[in-house]
């Protein structure tokens, strides 16, 4: 079927799963109807209704933007069946209970239009049980979609065939689920739970028996397997907390009824304490209760001991420690393995025993080892996969040791390892030409090739969109050819006339070099080439001014711990961060004897800004995670905005008592001018007051969308892979109609002195009122004293380079005040804000 459009899509099941994966599609713009069996009493649509208002109080929050719940439209099975037949794509999210989807299948089947796929989100039922139930002569456009939860955040989908489905409807799904939902999609096999849930939960699984054998507590284990191992900080049992005891065991039920012939089947089983607790109704996160309870601000955890709860206190030993903070992998195993630390042990234990299964297994769940690499990268959130870090230890070494703890029966299974393992010439299973593969599989016009080869990835045209794909271990990658660089910053170019400037430094704060680095970039590209992508290798764009090196020319920050919010692979959210990023030691000297070249600092910053406004060639920010103050301010003064959905971006600068002075507080001001079109300004400028004055940060694209800070004509992408291809797309386009900047604007009427009382009675209320301290009142008046164009008449005509230097005094002002200078300190030693 040539140029396929999933145009819209019918979610069957409004409960957790059903309610958020429409969510998500709504997020990208899908047109989206959501349906339910009918309300016993009252509204019809009742069910869906409760689940959509439900969407809007959830933490994380599956709507990119409040607003968008309402083009999700409700319906259900006893009145709107009709309303399928206009649907492309139906994806059932309903109990996972064969006969209850046998049913629904039946229900429905009629009125599915002739080219529609139909989809099940099952998370380990057998695809093809499930297709017996659908209609023979539908088959062919059946498959699994197995999205993982939180379906927004959570960036694997496993595509799973049944043994009749279209090959091309699959590649048409797997096209729409990447470019259009974002989604990072592996093709699953037809086995119990696939491939992320069946190796992630055996790894839980493995660390629950070891920690039993251990005699180690819930809150130590997690102290172990969290961030230590490049896993989620949620580790091991506050993730089963987060995920529900229920669907855990449940995920387990599934594995011990249908793997009968698992070696390690005798494991699968939910231990004793798990189900007097689900018993009990502790079900974990959503009922407040599992492994963990919060008791006024105190963290409890279950004792096995006592059977009671008690202060959450776990901690790794010390030398242990020391070994898990080694980044060699091979040092950090090997000591592991050597150490007598019983903790020590646990760890090598269920590292040990996750490669063992991941080998054994290989062939029986996925098509490659890439596949079950990325598959719990993405699914469980890991940083490394269970075959990278096993090719980054020494395959051989790590191999011989798995092999002596068989013979030495400390493993979980006594089935050896498979032969392909334990080649004399492998040294991993990862390289330049792709990822080993224990299966016969289909060449292209070559028929089946022999089992034991490397699979390169996916040939399917969407992913030529995505020029530096999700990296593995032993895949050979090159950025372009380099213009220049330095220890700041890295120009360079793929031989398409437009130019790529990527930060090197942490966090890519912006510094001193940076700014230097930005500037002739932007030179360049007006000499050779046609415009000028700001693009980061790895999250995030830029957390903000690393405010040491800017003001005291210090070539490495003195501490940056804590400074930003963190961007979590399980659930990407800002919980607070701030501008200023790297550490700023004692700042009285900088802020009071070295004011000239703090001051010429700042006003570089605005030249950086305006350059890269007002540059002869497009230049394009092309957003990823954190842009955050001085990150914000470079990217709304690019010509566009190019953001990924899960971008962070605000001017935060307020949280260490300050305000933007990059050219932040100008271009809001000039935008809410644009906006009132000659009428009152004041409407217009308030809402980008607030979000300065509150330090507000937008916690997706859509939101800073709505929040002034992307524009109509800015470009939000699903898939972070894409950006890059995205806004080199963008800067052609610009290029292709003859670009020019725009004109210096002369005329700027300003909100003056009216506004800016206006501005002062309300905080005056909130300071009155407990709200905000005096000194976040002197940094408000200040940012509206910037904003509204000084002490001028309402409507007086500034320019730009006015507004500038509004910026430039009050920052130079409140830098010198005690309260902000305590701010700054408190932000560096706890990495949370004060309140002075």
């Amino acid at each position: 079927m040539s140029n396929f459009q999933i145009r819209k899509v019918a979610v069957l099941g409004a409960g957790v799963m059903g309610a958020q994966i429409a969510a998500h599609l709504v997020n990208a713009n899908v047109q989206t109807i959501l349906f339910d069996l009918p309300a016993k009493a009252g509204e019809p649509n009742g069910i869906v209704n409760k689940a959509l208002d439900g969407l809007k109080k959830l933490d994380p929050a599956p709507l990119a933007s409040p607003a968008k719940a309402q083009y999700i439209a409700a319906a259900n099975y006893e009145q709107h069946l009709e309303k399928l037949r206009d649907c492309d794509l139906i994806i059932e999210a309903i109990a996972e209970r064969v006969d209850w989807k046998s049913d629904l299948y039946h229900k429905v089947a009629p009125f599915l239009n002739d080219h529609a796929i139909f989809a099940t989100n099952t998370s380990g039922l057998s695809i093809n049980t499930l297709a017996q139930a659908f209609p023979e002569s539908l088959r062919h456009r059946f498959c699994g979609i197995h999205f993982f939860n939180p379906p927004r955040y959570m960036h694997l989908v496993e595509l799973i065939p049944c043994a009749g489905t279209d090959a091309p409807l699959l590649d048409q799904l797997e096209t729409f689920l990447v470019a259009t939902l974002g989604k990072g999609v592996v093709r699953g096999l037809d086995t119990p739970n696939f491939i992320a849930n069946r190796v992630g939960v055996f790894s839980m699984l493995a660390t629950v028996h070891h920690a039993q054998a251990q005699g180690l507590g819930f809150d130590i284990v997690d102290a172990l397997t969290g961030r230590y191992l490049g896993r989620p900080k949620s580790a091991t049992f506050r993730t089963l907390d987060v995920v529900g005891l229920d669907v855990f065991a449940h995920v387990v039920k599934t594995m011990q009824d249908n793997l009968a012939d698992d070696p390690w089947h005798s494991y699968f089983k939910q231990p004793d304490w798990m189900s007097k607790l689900i018993e009990q109704g502790a079900l974990g996160q959503k009922v407040k209760r599992g492994v963990y309870q919060k008791v006024g601000k105190e963290i409890q955890v279950l004792d096995l001991a006592t059977g009671a709860y008690r202060v959450s206190d776990g901690k790794a030993n010390d030398a242990v420690k020391d070994i898990l903070r080694e980044r060699d992998w091979a040092v950090k195993l090997g000591k592991l393995r050597e150490s007598s630390d019983h903790q020590a042990q646990f760890v090598w234990s269920i590292f040990r025993d996750t490669f063992h299964y991941c080998a054994l297994q290989l062939e029986h769940i996925a098509n490659n080892a890439r596949d079950l690499d990325l598959a719990v990268r993405w699914g469980f959130g890991w940083d490394s996969g269970p075959f990278e870090i096993w090719q980054a230890a020494g395959w051989q070494q790590v191999s011989g040791w798995i092999a002596a703890d068989i013979l030495a029966g400390k493993t979980m299974s006594q089935a050896p390892l498979p032969a392909w393992v334990t080649e004399a010439a492998r040294t991993g299973v990862h390289t330049a030409q792709g990822s080993y593969s224990p299966r016969p599989l289909a060449g292209e016009g070559q028929g089946v090739r022999a089992a034991g080869g490397n699979q390169a990835r996916s040939t399917l045209p969407v992913y030529a969109r995505q020029l530096y794909p999700d990296a593995l271990l032993g895949e050979v990658r090159s950025f372009g050819e380099t213009v220049f660089e330095n220890a700041a910053v890295r120009m360079w170019h793929t031989g398409d006339n437009i130019a790529v400037l990527s930060f090197k430094t942490k966090m890519h704060t912006v510094d001193n070099d940076v700014l230097d680095g930005v500037l002739r970039a932007v030179d360049e590209a007006e000499a050779h080439f046609s415009a000028l992508v700001l693009w980061q290798t790895e999250l995030p764009f830029c957390a903000g001014a690393n405010l040491l090196q800017l003001m005291q020319g210090v070539q490495e920050p003195a501490a940056d711990a804590g400074m930003f919010g963190k961007l979590k692979g399980a659930v990407s959210r800002v919980k607070y961060t701030v501008a200023g990023g790297g550490g700023m030691g004692d700042l009285f000297n900088a802020a009071t004897g070295n004011v000239p070249k703090v001051e010429a600092v700042v006003a570089k910053f605005q030249q950086v800004s305006q350059r890269l406004k007002y540059a002869l060639v497009p230049t394009i920010a092309a957003v990823d995670g954190l842009a955050l103050g001085g990150g914000c301010e470079f990217s709304i003064h690019c010509t566009r905005i190019v953001a990924t959905l899960e971008s962070y971006i605000g001017l935060v600068e307020v949280g260490v008592g300050l305000l933007p002075a990059g050219g932040g507080c100008k271009e809001m001001a000039q935008r809410a001018a644009a906006e009132a079109k000659g009428g009152d300004i004041f409407p217009h400028l308030k809402r980008y007051f607030q979000n300065i004055a509150m330090g507000e940060v937008a916690k997706s694209a859509e939101m800073a969308r709505e929040m002034g800070y992307l524009r109509a004509s800015d470009r939000i992408v699903l898939n972070r892979f894409e950006l890059l291809h995205i806004a080199k797309a963008e800067a052609a386009a610009l290029t292709a109609t003859a670009y020019r900047p725009p004109l210096h604007q002369a005329q700027i009427p300003v909100a003056g002195r009216t506004g800016i009382a206006t501005f002062k009675a309300s905080m005056l209320n909130m300071r009155e009122g407990g709200f905000i301290s005096e000194h976040d009142y002197q940094i408000g008046c200040r940012v509206a004293e910037t904003m509204c164009g000084g002490d001028v008449e309402t409507g007086s005509i500034v320019d730009e380079d006015w507004l500038l230097d509004l910026e430039r005094k009050h920052f130079m002002e409140l830098l010198a005040t005690d309260k902000t200078q305590a701010r700054i300190e408190f932000m560096l030693k706890n990495g949370k804000p004060l309140r002075n």
